[in-house]
């Protein structure tokens, strides 16, 4: 294969947003490839995303790839005890089957190729000095070799572009929830909303979810840390969930996977390499959500990649502007997420239960989410430490 500019490796979110970004900011010939024979399958979280994000990148409105809208977001405490926080525009829980196959047309409309059922199965450097990377391909095609002046790894938790690279991407066993979801159906929930159910009882270092489909469907799972559980795993977790919240619910369709809940790798970058999404763990380690986050990060990858090959250097001091932005716009966030996270997973079922009252004082005109963080610190100030470092450097 001749020389391509930028190779995108995985057609999630990242990694088409990222070959759509560049081809748009004139990278002059740019691969994505996608190991599996579909892009958006299989789906592999809960498919929900926050409405702002969203429409960085598309309109909602009317979207086929939409499966539903959320107005409210509704918390359960381990002794089910709810807490309702509404608004009119939270987010939506897409249909990722469309949804992704919307950005890969992004990126081809831009200039981008496009091949599915390839994958790549080894990454050298094409010459000692650096730069450019000899990647193999193996695909319908057979196996060939693409040299790409640039690689952008979006190919998710189980990296390899990363350690090919030799950045380091291991992710502590702490920081890794095995999860499991079920597409369950039958079932009577508010389809407005979507449920968040916390408490080690319920989901040792994690949480369990239900974000709806249609009416009396929905995505249902949880996602738990193996060095906190008793010795179940996420899947008969859930299915003792299910047997206890839905015991009539028929079961269509089955998840399971892992999400990283610690922040960003601190080295995303080497030279003509960049890693973006799941891949860099550009997760939210709070709510595990990172759809919207590999979007972000694609696009920015994208552009960089386009500027340092305009640049004439994809040197890793180069692209280190990539890292940088990033972390300005969610990365050190995320530091912060991760640690208000670990003071939460230290609270036990009964403090959470108290916590959920306290919040439930508040008339619900009034339960935003400020007023929500402001009861919980008076009444428990446990929260204090690390929750007013979070609002400070978010908000002062």
């Amino acid at each position: 294969m001749p020389t391509v500019d930028v190779l995108v490796v995985g057609g999630g979110p990242a990694g088409c947003v990222a070959a759509w970004e560049a081809a748009a900011a004139g990278a002059a010939r740019v691969l994505l490839i996608e190991r599996d024979r579909a892009i958006g399958a299989p789906v592999r979280c809960a498919e929900g995303v926050g409405s702002a994000g969203l429409r960085e990148f598309l309109d909602p409105d009317g979207a086929p790839w939409v499966a539903r809208r959320i107005t409210k977001v509704i918390l359960w405490a381990p002794d089910d005890t709810e807490v309702v926080l509404g608004s009119r525009d939270v987010g939506y829980v897409l249909d990722r089957t469309r949804f992704e196959p919307v950005l890969a047309d992004r990126a081809a409309e831009a200039g981008a190729e496009i091949r599915i059922g390839t994958e790549a199965v080894g990454m050298e450097r094409a010459n000692e000095a650096g730069g450019s990377w000899r990647v193999r391909l193996r695909g319908p095609r057979g196996e060939e070799t693409c040299t790409a002046r640039v690689v952008i790894g979006a190919d998710g938790v189980e990296t390899m572009v990363g350690r090919w690279a030799g950045i380091d991407t291991r992710v502590p066993s702490r920081d890794m929830e095995s999860c499991a979801q079920y597409v369950v159906g039958n079932i009577d929930f508010d389809p407005d909303a979507i449920y968040l159910h916390f408490g080690p009882s319920v989901a040792p270092g994690g949480y369990a979810w239900i974000f709806p489909k249609g009416v009396g469907v929905a995505n249902v799972g949880l996602g738990v840390v193996a060095l906190r559980s008793d010795g179940r795993n996420a899947r008969q977790y859930l299915d003792d969930y299910l047997a206890k919240h839905f015991p009539g619910g028929t079961v269509t369709g089955l998840t399971v996977g892992g999400v990283i809940s610690g922040a960003t790798v601190k080295r995303t970058v080497a030279d003509g390499v960049m890693l973006a999404g799941d891949s860099a763990h550009m997760v939210n380690p709070l709510s595990g959500g990172g759809i919207i986050n590999a979007m972000k990060a694609g696009r920015l990858a994208g552009r960089h990649a386009a500027r340092a090959l305009r640049a004439g250097d994809t040197s890793a001091a180069s692209l280190q502007a990539y890292h940088d932005e990033w972390m300005d716009l969610l990365g050190n966030s995320h530091l912060l997420y991760y640690k208000l996270k670990e003071t939460i997973n230290k609270f036990d079922d009964g403090f959470l239960n108290k916590l959920a009252r306290t919040v439930n004082g508040i008339p619900l005109e009034k339960r935003t989410l400020g007023r929500v963080m402001a009861s919980a610190l008076a009444h428990h100030p446990q929260l204090l430490p690390i929750a007013g470092k979070l609002f400070f450097e978010q908000f002062v």
